[in-house]
């Protein structure tokens, strides 16, 4: 009975409650004991509200059940038609803004909060990795956010909000996703793009179309990837956007060179360029203020390997790497590019090498991009495994994926 209480499949009735409450001196929510597990569904969050109040209780009912780890939520699937159908409503619904507010009144500051306390969520998460810190943002999400939606506050703070909502949301999915808890992540992008909708923000509802597009391509699905970059690309380029208009723009041409289509991927990047010459003229908001050229050569360097062509990719990647510093996600990714980058020259004492920085930089990451990126590298050199370098690469890159 206790074991169905934790996984959610029974709710706990009283006495039982009203006993355990008063033994650990905490409120049944505390101890997740509050009931409403009957509302659990295998589609919590993949679906478009139109109403703000059915968003803003879905979304209470997704950050409840994750932080519970919920089977229904946590080991679904990743739904390429829910994902089509929530495109589809947010391009062509009508939505409904429905909330009452309750007595405690939001202020300007309990945005900047939210604001700083995302900064820090994607600080960490980009230092150690995304399992390092969600379960901690999706409770402030749950506790803190979600409880100031439906209280009293101006308009213009009512849109701050639903702002700030959206950027932790899209973070928390993108922490979901570093994790390769893919069907989670695509829940919290779908209300990602329902509250940046609600803030009237179209430039980064499409940025956020484009955190899809980067999910699709990962998951191996370049066709959709690449309808989902162009109606990003499609709709920053209506919001007159610089930044979301050069990061649709490139992951339709990276979608362009996973399918193989060098022309198009060309044009792609030279779109992408013209976009990101804007952005120093224009600014960048503050939910794209990672653009800039070090993360433009890393994509377009991406594009040049995917499509086999290591002179146009490796001088981009030298770029990338000497920025890695302290981030070791990125240093992973980049020293396993200039691996394939190598691979690509036949030069496999370089690639050995290359691939070998990468295993010691992704030690003490909770990041499983990462190590899906050494997996790939790790096959890729194993019709070399007879060479020393290669085979030595090989033990450790085996020692810490099993760990």
């Amino acid at each position: 009975m206790i074991s169905a209480w934790e996984s959610g499949e029974r709710d706990a009735s009283d006495p039982y409650r009203s006993i355990l409450c008063g033994v650990y001196g905490r409120s049944a929510d505390e101890l997740g004991l509050s009931g409403g597990t009957d509302r659990v569904r295998s589609d919590i969050g993949l679906t478009y509200s139109p109403s703000l109040s059915g968003a803003v209780s879905t979304l209470g009912d997704l950050a409840r059940f994750d932080e519970m780890k919920h089977s229904a939520v946590t080991l679904g699937k990743y739904m390429p038609e829910a994902l089509n159908a929530a495109c589809l409503d947010w391009l062509f619904g009508t939505s409904v803004t429905d909330l009452s507010g309750r007595s405690v009144r939001v202020t300007e500051n309990d945005v900047v909060e939210v604001r700083e306390m995302t900064a820090t969520f994607d600080g960490l998460d980009r230092k150690f990795g995304g399992e390092h810190c969600r379960t901690m943002a999706v409770r402030y999400l749950r506790e803190r956010v979600i409880p100031m939606i439906g209280a009293t506050k101006s308009e213009r703070v009512e849109l701050e909000l639903f702002s700030a909502t959206a950027v932790l949301c899209e973070l928390v999915g993108w922490m979901a996703f570093d994790t390769s808890r893919h069907s989670l992540a695509q829940r919290y992008f779908t209300q990602a793009l329902r509250f940046a909708e609600a803030s009237g923000d179209r430039a980064y509802a499409a940025y956020v179309l484009t955190s899809m597009a980067d999910q699709a391509l990962y998951l191996r699905r370049p066709d959709q990837a690449l309808r989902l970059a162009q109606v990003a690309r499609d709709a920053s380029t209506r919001a007159n956007t610089a930044v979301a208009a050069t990061e649709a723009t490139m992951f339709e041409a990276r979608a362009l060179a996973a399918l193989g289509d060098e022309t198009g991927c060309a044009a792609a990047l030279v779109q992408a360029e013209a976009s990101f010459n804007r952005i120093a003229a224009e600014g960048r908001p503050d939910w794209g203020k990672h653009w800039s050229e070090v993360l433009f050569a890393s994509h377009a360097a991406t594009c040049w390997v995917e499509l086999g062509k290591p002179k146009e990719a490796g001088e981009l990647l030298r770029l990338v790497w000497d920025s890695t510093k302290d981030q070791a996600r990125r240093r992973v990714y980049g020293a396993v590019q200039l691996a394939r980058v190598a691979l690509l020259n036949r030069n496999v004492e370089e690639a050995a090498a290359f691939a070998t920085t990468a295993v010691d930089s992704a030690g003490g990451l909770t990041s499983h991009r990462s190590r899906e990126h050494l997996a790939q590298i790790r096959q890729q050199l194993t019709p070399y495994a007879d060479q020393p370098s290669v085979e030595s690469f090989q033990q450790r890159a085996t020692l810490l994926l099993a760990s």
